[in-house]
C-alpha cells in the first residue's frame, strides 16, 4: 500500500508542480509606453514669488522628458492664497501637470472643496496657474455651504470656489442666497 501511494506521488507530481510562467513584464507597459520616471507617493509644490499656491499628491507619479507629469491614484491637491493659507482642497482618479505653464489637469471624480464649505463636482478640470482659476468645461454639481445646490455645464471659479461663474446653470436656490 506505502509502494501504491508513493508510486502515485511520483507519477503525478510533474503535473502538480508545474507552474505555467507568464511575462509579468506586460502588467507594467502601460500598452507600450513605458515612462522614464516613476516615482511612489510623490509631493509636488508649485509656487509664485516663494510662496506656495498648489501641493499635489498621489499614489504613484510618471514622468517622461518634455512630458507632462502624470499624477495615478488618490490624488490630492491643496490650494493656497497669497498669504500661504489653506483654501481648498481637490480630489481626482488622475492629474497631469504641465511643465511649462505649471496648469494642473485633474480627471475622472474631480471633487473640490473650500474651507468656507463651498463644494463643486465635475468629471475634469483645469487648474490655471497663470491666473490661478479653476475651469471645467463638463457638466458640473456646485453646492453652496447652506445645501443649495446648481447644476450647469462649465465653471470657472477662483481656488477657494468663492468667486464662481456657473454656464448652463439649472437648478433651484432659496431665497436670499
Amino acid at each position: 500500500m506505502y509502494f501504491k501511494i508513493l508510486y502515485f506521488i511520483i507519477i503525478l507530481s510533474p503535473f502538480l508542480s508545474c507552474n505555467k510562467i507568464e511575462n509579468t513584464e506586460s502588467e507594467f507597459d502601460l500598452k507600450g509606453d513605458i515612462k522614464e520616471n516613476e516615482i511612489w507617493k510623490p509631493i509636488i509644490m508649485l509656487t509664485r514669488e516663494g510662496s506656495n499656491l498648489v501641493q499635489a499628491k498621489s499614489d504613484i507619479l510618471y514622468k517622461d522628458y518634455n512630458e507632462m507629469a502624470i499624477l495615478i491614484g488618490n490624488v490630492k491637491v491643496d490650494f493656497f492664497n497669497e498669504q500661504g493659507n489653506h483654501v481648498s482642497a481637490l480630489y481626482s482618479d488622475s492629474a497631469r501637470i504641465d511643465e511649462e505653464t505649471n496648469n494642473l489637469y485633474a480627471n475622472g471624480n474631480v471633487y473640490v472643496v473650500s474651507d468656507s464649505g463651498y463644494t463643486l463636482n465635475t468629471y475634469s478640470l483645469v487648474w490655471d496657474h497663470r491666473y490661478e482659476m479653476i475651469v471645467a468645461e463638463d457638466s458640473v454639481m456646485f453646492t453652496h455651504p447652506a445645501g443649495d445646490t446648481l447644476y450647469g455645464i462649465g465653471f470657472e471659479s477662483d481656488s477657494n470656489l468663492e468667486k464662481f461663474k456657473i454656464y448652463k446653470p439649472f437648478g433651484i436656490l432659496r431665497e436670499g442666497v
